[in-house]
């Protein structure tokens, strides 16, 4: 509920307020919260204290919907119970929430937090979007170099995926690389260097260990026939 620039905050443990099951009354309290100036206020002459403001009960029965006697009821209700006090004034009534302070602290603890977590939440949740978003797009990633998925696929038209891994590793490893800038040159630079391949490896030509196996197995089987 916006007051001005802020708001007002309750507590779970408002349901346990002796006015909290009579509707009216709750109704009333909550507008009163609401209308009760955060700041000393002059009005044509007169001192609007903090935790005050200036009425009349036909103003309170047209904000409310209430009718007068309604507000009358209610009045009496929260000032028996000293939540309120009332005085009148030429220029009409001056209510006064008692504990003003109480809540108006409370509030503005709340406020401020709700703003500190709220700027913390948003930036992280920036921040974390648009790691996701990098993130979809690289294949390796260390101190300030990364490798991407299409860069690691142009890698791959002459080198092994394992062959790739082992050099990432060694210039992960390696204490100078914070003096490099592209993550794709040092590391082709390097294949070019320790696996000078001439003929391009595709990605169907890498065997697993199954299929090494079973190779295996049928060249011994085509060297016993030929026994």
């Amino acid at each position: 509920m916006k007051l001005n620039n802020g708001f007002i905050t309750l507590q779970r443990q408002i349901i346990e307020w002796e006015w909290y099951d009579e509707a009216n009354t709750f109704r009333l309290f909550i507008h009163i919260l609401l209308k009760a100036n955060h700041t000393n206020k002059t009005y044509r002459g007169t001192t609007v204290k903090r935790g005050t403001f200036l009425t009349g009960l036909d103003v309170l029965s047209k904000e409310t919907g209430l009718s007068m006697q309604q507000i009358r009821t209610c009045l009496n209700r929260l000032k028996s119970t000293n939540e309120i006090t009332i005085k009148t004034s030429s220029k009409g009534s001056i209510i006064q929430v008692v504990k003003y302070n109480d809540y108006q602290s409370l509030t503005s603890k709340t406020t401020k937090e709700q703003q500190t977590n709220n700027k913390q939440t948003t930036t992280t949740n920036n921040d974390n979007n648009d790691n996701n978003e990098n993130n979809k797009d690289v294949y390796r990633k260390f101190a300030h170099l990364s490798l991407s998925k299409i860069e690691f696929e142009k890698l791959r038209e002459f080198w092994s995926k394992q062959q790739i891994e082992d050099v990432l590793d060694n210039i992960e490893n390696w204490k100078n690389n914070v003096s490099k800038n592209s993550l794709y040159l040092t590391s082709r630079a390097w294949l070019k260097k320790d696996f000078p391949i001439k003929q391009p490896v595709k990605p169907e030509e890498e065997l697993t260990d199954l299929q090494k196996w079973e190779q295996g197995e049928a060249r011994a089987e085509q060297i016993k026939k030929q026994q």
